[in-house]
């Protein structure tokens, strides 16, 4: 009885999640925030699940706790590491990242329909992509070698002009890059960034100080 009381409340609070919207600061190009939440919310005693789920049919859609649990989420996510985002300056946060300068790290390949990209890596890593409505591609354990092409962009999708991001995440490194506002205030504008976690520090920078970035962001509809 137990159980199936642990389930319905799980449903209540996951239809409730699903029409929260709020992200994390940080680590939204890595992960789907929506099922983080869930899953720390999931471990926890049935007794605190049927309270957050007593307030989830209380409060409606909006369930005023979110954004709560979306921080303390994130802040176990990021374990204490550094963060540094230099996006919106003009010196550089990275020399190097998994001991390669980035343009011998990424490659991007002009492709008739779109744009693709590929890194400079090998080994095994959870891979998430996101486009604001065309959905999202998550794999666990992702076998990655520097032939491995990621479709950022193809034309002949629906909402191929959306703004994307790809995230390749291990233990060791992990490496994302995403279609984001630059911040500068110039409608209709963006800009490519670079997000690297690796030596306890996430390094967050503007892709286009390291290598030309025009071909991903020609794409894109401002």
């Amino acid at each position: 009885m137990a159980s199936i009381r642990r389930n319905r409340d799980i449903v209540s609070i996951k239809r409730t999640i699903w029409s929260n919207f709020d992200q994390f600061r940080t680590l939204g190009v890595f992960y789907l925030e929506r099922n983080q939440v869930l899953a720390r919310i999931a471990s926890l005693p049935d007794e605190t699940i049927a309270e957050i789920a007593a307030e989830c049919r209380e409060g409606g859609v909006r369930w005023k706790n979110f954004p709560d649990y979306l921080n303390r989420t994130e802040t176990a996510l990021l374990g204490g590491c550094e963060i540094i985002d230099l996006s919106r300056t003009a010196e550089k946060a990275l020399t190097t990242a998994t001991g390669q300068e980035i343009p011998g790290l990424i490659r991007i390949i002009d492709d008739p329909a779109g744009v693709k990209a590929a890194f400079n890596l090998t080994g095994t890593y959870d891979v998430l992509a996101k486009g604001n409505r065309s959905g999202t591609f998550e794999v666990s354990s992702m076998g990655i070698t520097p032939e491995t092409e990621f479709t950022l962009v193809n034309e002949l999708l629906p909402f191929w002009e959306d703004r994307y991001s790809v995230a390749l995440k291990s233990e060791a490194f992990s490496i994302a890059l995403s279609a984001e506002n630059p911040g500068t205030g110039k409608k209709g504008s963006a800009c490519i960034k670079i997000h690297v976690i690796e030596d306890g520090k996430i390094i967050i920078d503007d892709l286009g100080k390291y290598m030309d970035t025009s071909m991903l962001t020609l794409w894109i509809t401002p």
